[in-house]
């Protein structure tokens, strides 16, 4: 759980998010805790962010638990501190939503994030089958189908600004460019197929697969002179990433190529 709901906070979901910060053979136990004080810290952080950048991307706080295993939601999830509980966090049984975990989180930062989830109490700490997403990705807008190749251009720009600004110092020096498109389908059953709309037509694009994500460079779209991106396929998010490379460097599963 510390895992999943750490990769989230510090990694926004999509680039360093499957580095462990424990050995991966340590066990989550019923209960597992751990600080509270990094939520807070980002909330700020991202309010610092300014409007001229959001207008192609943005993050949509919004956070809840996805259940990725097909097993049960945990029974309790709390703020711990001084061996006393100091906030309940209840959470929606059939969306995950956990509507106060924002506010619970920054009125009580020195506090500890606690989950009691006894069915996976073996399971290793870097288990994704239960989830905790705060929605720090920077999506698009809008996912209408077509994004013109001026509004990928300054979303690669406004994503990479997005990363930097919610990791660390030493890390933000490190991020690589978000010249690369994320098609993240809300249906995972769902194989996207993209396009470049160019003067003579559209010309189908290849897709690297990265997990849930199946991905478009813009280098790609540029060599075509390409006016737009087109998807299809079904309501889908449109993300700025690194390359795929870089996501498989830092751990975020294996990359497959697929036309």
């Amino acid at each position: 759980m510390k895992y999943a709901i750490v990769s989230s906070i510090v990694t926004v979901s999509c680039l360093m998010g499957q580095t462990s910060f424990a050995e991966a053979t340590k066990l989550r136990g019923e209960i597992f805790c751990f600080p509270a004080k990094d939520v807070p810290k980002l909330i700020r952080k991202l309010s610092e962010v300014k409007p001229e950048r959001r207008d192609v991307v943005d993050v949509q706080l919004a956070p809840r638990f996805i259940i990725k295993d097909e097993g049960t939601w945990p029974e309790r999830f709390y703020l711990f501190e001084d061996d006393v509980e100091v906030a309940d966090l209840p959470f929606s049984r059939e969306t995950g939503a956990v509507p106060n975990f924002l506010e619970a989180t920054s009125a009580n930062p020195k506090s500890d994030i606690c989950i009691e989830d006894p069915t996976r109490a073996d399971r290793p700490e870097d288990d994704e089958g239960l989830y905790f997403e705060m929605g720090l990705s920077p999506f698009f807008k809008t996912s209408t189908g077509t994004h013109s190749f001026a509004d990928l251009k300054k979303a690669a720009k406004d994503g990479k600004k997005f990363y930097k600004t919610m990791l660390p110092g030493w890390a933000a020096l490190l991020m690589p460019d978000a010249d690369y498109f994320a098609i993240r389908m809300i249906d995972p059953s769902i194989i996207p197929k993209a396009f470049a709309q160019t003067v003579e037509g559209e010309a189908a694009l290849t897709t690297e697969v990265v997990k849930d994500m199946w991905i478009v460079s813009l280098d790609d779209l540029e060599a075509l002179n390409a006016s737009k991106l087109i998807v299809r396929g079904g309501d889908y998010n449109l993300q700025p990433v690194p390359s795929p490379k870089n996501l498989v460097r830092f751990g975020w599963g294996d990359a497959t190529d697929e036309e």
